[in-house]
């Protein structure tokens, strides 16, 4: 996110966008920025470099996946393709048939915005006329539509969870990032702490051994008073 950050807002500012529009689409925080890395990353021209953009697109992206009922292997292999041909400039070929297979109503709404039956598509982009610029805008002038036919579906069961995941995920978001930066002290630091943490690490197997045998001292020593006992009472 970095990467792609258009400087017109914080990196952490960034991620609050993309967590509401997340949460907006009923998809995964983690889900989302990946979308939004890779089509910034790979396709970042096709969006003038516009982080809203990116982001307004992946929802509408997001959206209309949800209203095609598609499975998260076909929205993760949808996603990764129409990323692709958006970074390579044309949609067309295996690109092409993964979006028609997870969400036809993409596809449509293509054919809508070029004003040609659905059914003429794969010529035109056998053709390569189907430009990363005629995506971008078959999908976002159709916003709208789209986020009427979303907000008719309903609410399933999954996706209350992934909003619920979400803001735990936003919640501990400080602490995860305090202990991904205190992984990254030790690895930068790690031949220097290499011979502490091993001398730590034998310690600890030899207190764990010396407790271990004395447990198992200390059952033997009252396995032997229990058989004693039990002898007593038997005379």
């Amino acid at each position: 996110l970095n990467l792609i950050n258009d400087n017109l807002q914080t990196t952490a500012e960034l991620q609050d966008m993309i967590m509401a529009s997340a949460n907006r689409s009923r998809a995964s925080y983690t889900t989302m920025a990946d979308i939004v890395a890779k089509l910034g990353l790979r396709a970042g021209k096709a969006f003038n470099n516009s982080n809203k953009e990116v982001i307004a697109f992946a929802e509408t992206l997001n959206k209309m996946f949800v209203i095609a009922e598609a499975s998260q292997e076909e929205i993760r292999s949808a996603s990764l393709q129409l990323t692709q041909a958006l970074g390579s400039g044309v949609l067309r070929g295996d690109e092409l048939n993964a979006v028609f297979e997870a969400a036809p109503n993409i596809i449509q709404a293509i054919a809508d915005y070029m004003k040609v039956p659905i059914g003429q598509i794969r010529d035109l982009a056998a053709k390569g006329q189907i430009t990363a610029e005629i995506v971008k805008n078959a999908l976002l002038s159709a916003t709208d539509e789209i986020n009427k036919q979303f907000e008719s579906m309903p609410m399933t069961f999954g996706q209350a969870w992934t909003i619920i995941q979400n803001s735990l995920l936003e919640t501990f978001l400080p602490l995860i990032q305090t202990i991904a930066k205190g992984a990254q002290w030790i690895g930068d630091n790690w031949k220097t702490l290499e011979p502490i943490f091993w001398g730590i690490a034998a310690a600890a197997g030899a207190y764990l051994a010396i407790s271990k045998a004395q447990a198992i001292w200390n059952a033997i020593n009252t396995s032997g008073t229990i058989a004693y006992n039990v002898a007593l009472m038997a005379k």
